[in-house]
Formats: C-alpha cells, sequence, structure tokens
C-alpha cells in the first residue's frame, strides 16, 4: 500500500508542485531580502554623503568657523547621531564632534608629566567605534581645497539585526504556505488524474475478466483527460464493434462454407465408390470442381475485400467510360433478365469519363446489377445509369423491387450480412461488400436510397477525372 501510494502520479505532481512553489517563494523572498538591504545600505550611505557634503560647503564658505557652526545651530536629533571630525594637512584633528553613545563612560586615570618635572594626574575618556553584529557604521570623507579633511560617520542598527523579523515571519509563513499547497495539490493532483486512474481500472477489467463491455466513466468537462477518456471509450466501442463483426463473419462463413465443403465430400465419395461407371465417375468430379471453385470464389472475394479496407487492393487505373462499363454489364445480365421477363434499361446520355480500375469497377457494377435482379419481381425494371455532375461521377442501378428497410441500410454493407429477405436467395452476402472496398480504393462512396418510383437505388459516387 506504501509503495503504491509512493508510485502514485498525484502524489507525485504534488511533491513536483510544492518544491516549485517553494522554490519560487524563496528565490522571491531572497531577492527582495537583497533589495530591501541595498536599500536600507543605500540610504544611510547616501544621508551620510549628502551631510558630509553640505560641511564641505560649509568650510568653504566660512572655514571651521562655519561647519561648527552648521553643527551647533542644527538641532534635529539626525545631527546629534553624527560623527564630525575635521583633520589637518598632518593628520591632527582641529575639532570633532562625537555622539554621547560613543564616548566610553568608564574614566581612566593616568599619570602624565606636567612639565615642570613631576607628574599630575589626567582623566582620559576613550571614544569607541559603535560597529558590532548589532550595529552598522556608515562614515563619508571630503577633502577640502586647503588639503584638510573633513569625515562624517553615522552608527545604525545592523540591518541584519533589522530584517531578522522578516526572516522570522517568512520561514514560518512559507513553511504553512508549503503544508499547504502540499495538501492542496495531493487533493488536486489526485481529482486531476482519476481519469486515468478509470482509465487503467477499465483496461485492467477488459484484460483480466475479458469485459469487452467495460467503458471508462464518461467525465464531464473539455480538459485533455476527458476528451481522452471519450476517446477511449469511442475506441473501445469501434473494438467491440470490429469484434463483434467478426465473430457474426466467421460464423456466417463457416455457416456458408459448410454446404458447399458437404457438397464436395459427398461428390468425392461418390466418386470414388466403386460404381463402373466413368461417365458417373466425371460427373461426380466435375461437380467437385464446381464446388471447389465456389469456395474459392468466397475466399478470393474475402481476400479482395480486406485489401481494399485495407488500402492495399491494386488497381490498374487509366482512363475509363462509367457509360461503356454500365452498357457491359446490361448486356451481360440481358438474358438472364430476360429468362425472368425483367426488362434492363440503360440511362447513359453522354460520356462520363474517370480514373479508374476498369476490372474493379465492372465487377462491383455487375455485383449491383445482380443485386437488382435477385430482388426485381417477373415483369420488373431494372435501370442501369452513369451521370456527370461538378466535381464528381456517379453510376447508378435501380430497380422497382421491395427496396431495403431504412435499418438495414447501413448494414448490407457488412460482410456476408444476409437480410431476412435474403436468406432464400442464392449469394454469400459479399456482393456489396465488394462493391464499397471498390468504390472507396478509387477515393468515392456507395449508398443505397428508396428509388423514385418504389424499391431500391444503389449508387457509387467518384470524384470526377
Amino acid at each position: 500500500m506504501l509503495e503504491r501510494f509512493r508510485q502514485s502520479l498525484a502524489i507525485r505532481l504534488a511533491a513536483v508542485y510544492a518544491l516549485v512553489f517553494a522554490a519560487g517563494a524563496a528565490a522571491l523572498f531572497g531577492t527582495l531580502y537583497w533589495v530591501l538591504a541595498r536599500s536600507l545600505e543605500a540610504r544611510e550611505r547616501e544621508a551620510v554623503e549628502l551631510r558630509a557634503g553640505n560641511l564641505a560647503r560649509a568650510y568653504e564658505l566660512g572655514g571651521a568657523v562655519a561647519v561648527r557652526e552648521s553643527l551647533d545651530a542644527d538641532t534635529s536629533p539626525d545631527v546629534r547621531s553624527l560623527f564630525v571630525r575635521l583633520l589637518g594637512p598632518d593628520g591632527g584633528t582641529v575639532f570633532a564632534t562625537i555622539p554621547s553613545d560613543w564616548v566610553d563612560p568608564q574614566v581612566e586615570r593616568r599619570l602624565v608629566p606636567d612639565g615642570w618635572g613631576g607628574w599630575r594626574t589626567q582623566d582620559i575618556h576613550s571614544v569607541r567605534v559603535p560597529r558590532d553584529a548589532q550595529r552598522d557604521f556608515a562614515v563619508a570623507s571630503r577633502v577640502l581645497p586647503d588639503g584638510r579633511l573633513i569625515q562624517v560617520a553615522r552608527s545604525a542598527d545592523s540591518r541584519a539585526v533589522l530584517l531578522a523579523p522578516l526572516r522570522l515571519a517568512f520561514a514560518g509563513v512559507g513553511a504553512i504556505a508549503l503544508l499547504l499547497s502540499l495538501t492542496a495539490g495531493t487533493f488536486l493532483a489526485w481529482r486531476a488524474t482519476r481519469p486515468l486512474r478509470e482509465v487503467a481500472e477499465t483496461a485492467r477489467r477488459i484484460l483480466d475478466e475479458d469485459d469487452l463491455s467495460a467503458r471508462v466513466p464518461a467525465p464531464g468537462g473539455s480538459g485533455e483527460l476527458a476528451v481522452l477518456a471519450r476517446q477511449l471509450n469511442t475506441l473501445l466501442d469501434k473494438n467491440a464493434t470490429h469484434v463483434r463483426v467478426l465473430r457474426e463473419t466467421l460464423d456466417n462463413l463457416a455457416h456458408d462454407l459448410r454446404t458447399p465443403l458437404t457438397r464436395l465430400r459427398g461428390t468425392a465419395e461418390l466418386a470414388l465408390s466403386d460404381t463402373g461407371d466413368p461417365s458417373e465417375a466425371r460427373s461426380a468430379l466435375a461437380g467437385c470442381v464446381d464446388e471447389t471453385d465456389r469456395a474459392l470464389h468466397l475466399l478470393e472475394v474475402l481476400l479482395d475485400v480486406s485489401a481494399a479496407e485495407a488500402g492495399a487492393l491494386a488497381l490498374r487505373r487509366g482512363r475509363v467510360d462509367l457509360g461503356v462499363l454500365a452498357s457491359r454489364a446490361a448486356d451481360l445480365y440481358r438474358e438472364v433478365a430476360e429468362q425472368r421477363n425483367i426488362r434492363i434499361n440503360l440511362d447513359v446520355p453522354a460520356p462520363v469519363a474517370m480514373d479508374g480500375d476498369p476490372v474493379r469497377l465492372g465487377q462491383a457494377l455487375s455485383n449491383l446489377v445482380d443485386n437488382a435482379l435477385k430482388y426485381t419481381p417477373e415483369g420488373g425494371v431494372v435501370t442501369v445509369g452513369a451521370s456527370a455532375e461538378p466535381g464528381a461521377v456517379t453510376v447508378t442501378v435501380t430497380d422497382n423491387g421491395p427496396g431495403v428497410p431504412a435499418a438495414e441500410r447501413d448494414l448490407v454493407w457488412r460482410r456476408l450480412y444476409r437480410g431476412d429477405a435474403s436468406r432464400s436467395k442464392r449469394g454469400w452476402g459479399l456482393g456489396l461488400t465488394l462493391v464499397r472496398a471498390v468504390a472507396e480504393a478509387h477515393g468515392g462512396t456507395a449508398s443505397v436510397a428508396d428509388a423514385p418510383g418504389g424499391g431500391a437505388r444503389f449508387q457509387m459516387r467518384f470524384p470526377a477525372a
């Protein structure tokens, strides 16, 4: 359980987002801290530099007296905290103003010569520069025209000390924000990755339980994961349809092959029986050849359909006149139609040219005519036509039979499909499948609709040459 939790995509995403957030927040705080510290330092230095410049100008106007008067006249606390010293060219102090907090309160008494050969006691007051971990020190100097040097210095609270509460506040707030971001990120990532877990669960059901009806629960919204789940469901629906069609195809194929194979076996047994009549044996062998040809024809059509659906059907393209193909198909079945008292009409007002394989197109057109003759009643009419229109050419076969029910118009193109009305008719249920396969191999379409006068109207539509 712990390993699964550790390997969870939601947990890893939340951890990565939290780390990115922490790194970004730390970088932002570090930048702000650096800018603020530099700003405080620059402000202190600019103040001291400005004061040093003002005192230097006062000295140029009135000398050391003017500098002292300027300091005495300014009673602001800012001036009282300044250290000001005027140095001579030899480095000696002309005068100095020392803040009270710079003077060491401890007085050291020392014996010094009194100039008369004796000694006297003198109080020594120490001046310290308050620069330590708690204080910062800023100093500015100006060289005066007469070679003297004026120095201005000021002590202020350490920037590290001033900014320490800010660091502590950031550490506390940052820790809380990081914890909240990790918690909220885990929750949001867990919700966001729920479609992925549902996809994994659906795949597990299909693989482990062989449940082809399993689907990902339909998610809402239009995000990438929601689109992925819907597309996966669509893919599963198509796969389930293909599996169902494959099973039905195999069932129908087994059913339709059973009859010719049974006949083939019975005829072969008859030929092997010792009747002593060579003519009966030859007749039995001829029947075997016929049944074998039927089975081979079925397999060849299935292979052609599979190749066309896979885009691998070999086509020998050339200039084709659909009107000529329609006339050939009508002539081919005219004798069969006359035997059933069915009239075949040809409707080709003008040549209809396209680029295609004349053999494959003729085969598809012949299948349409053969299909129409099956369902046209005695005394009926079958019309074969071809026409051209802007950007496309069409070939149609119309009959006045019972027509195709609306519920079966998509099913009639499937392999080995035979509707209730066609169970008693000869055929394999592959003619219309081959028609659509040939039409699509030429970049066209095949469709069926009601004929204007009743019956069915099959049409193949191709791009114009």
